[in-house]
């Protein structure tokens, strides 16, 4: 089994340990990678022997994996070698010589059609083919995680920005909400104060609490009235219905009365104040104009 030099082929190595050697060996034809030209191939049995053959010449020999230093002893009748896996893949298997640096290089049979080297520089530049996808899977899994982690950004980002519109929108929902809220207790403020100042000038007027108070004791007597007559006339109980008829006939009409009341004597009210300040500003206009005249004439006479 030729060993080569590979400078640059410790940067390849690519084996795992947990990898079951025997089971990779076995039951395969592995051609022997050589610059000779020769068909060096390999047969390596379960029972621990080998069958190696060199352009059709074969010569029995054994083969021992152990595992204590995970090593690979193949011994002829010569001599015996002592490798340890280096690289594998679907194609090659590559065994590094104990103690040295030097290679030995065993190809697939089944894929030989695809890939058989004949030289040293097509086996390197096999390598190196290998080797530059590896860096281009790298490079091309960096910039994938890179993309993603710029979109979980731009995601994280639009998210935050959602949120921050969500937050100002809910905060001008609640501004719009406590002014609506502020300018409802205003009005009512408002209504309230109105009602009350209206009350303080109805109360000024006895003629609207003397047609109130009578209106309720006309009210009382003429559904008390009305209701002795039903049930003096009426022979069954019908006239139970009488007092509830009358009752909401006269409120309604009590509380129409008092309405036009209420609004007549506010509106005399505001128009006798109205009339009233302008008696006041006449008042204090002719006293000015008086004054002025006053004025005048003692300017004149000094």
């Amino acid at each position: 089994m030729k060993t080569f030099l590979l400078d640059s082929f410790n940067r390849y190595k690519r084996f795992s340990e947990e990898l079951d050697v025997k089971t990779i060996l076995c039951n395969k034809s592995w051609l022997i990678f050589n610059d000779c030209g020769d068909k060096e191939l390999y047969v390596f049995q379960e029972n621990g022997s080998l069958i190696a053959s060199v352009n059709g010449n074969v010569t029995n020999a054994k083969w021992q994996y152990i595992p204590a230093n995970k090593s690979l002893v193949v011994s002829f009748r010569e001599q015996s070698f002592m490798f340890h896996p280096s690289f594998i893949n679907n194609v090659i298997f590559a065994l590094q010589q104990d103690g040295t640096e030097r290679f030995a290089f065993m190809i697939n049979e089944e894929q030989s059609e695809s890939f058989y080297p004949k030289s040293l520089k097509e086996l390197n530049n096999y390598f190196e083919g290998i080797e530059r996808k590896r860096i281009e899977a790298e490079e091309q899994e960096k910039r994938w995680l890179i993309e993603q982690q710029r979109k979980e950004q731009q995601r994280i980002e639009e998210e935050y920005k959602r949120q921050q519109q969500y937050r100002i929108e809910q905060e001008r929902l609640r501004q719009e909400e406590a002014r609506r809220a502020e300018e409802e207790r205003r009005i009512e403020q408002e209504k309230l104060a109105k009602i009350k100042k209206e009350n303080d000038i109805l109360k000024q007027y006895k003629l609207f609490l003397a047609a109130k108070v009578l209106g309720y004791i006309l009210i009382a007597s003429i559904t008390a009235t009305l209701t002795i007559l039903a049930y003096n006339t009426s022979s069954d109980g019908a006239w139970l219905i009488v007092p509830l008829i009358v009752f909401y006939i006269s409120y309604r009409l009590h509380k129409a009365i008092i309405s036009w009341l209420r609004r007549r004597i506010l509106s005399n009210h505001l128009q006798t104040k109205k009339k009233k300040k302008e008696k006041e500003d006449r008042k204090r206009k002719e006293e000015w104009e008086e004054y002025k005249k006053q004025r005048d004439k003692e300017i004149l006479n000094d």
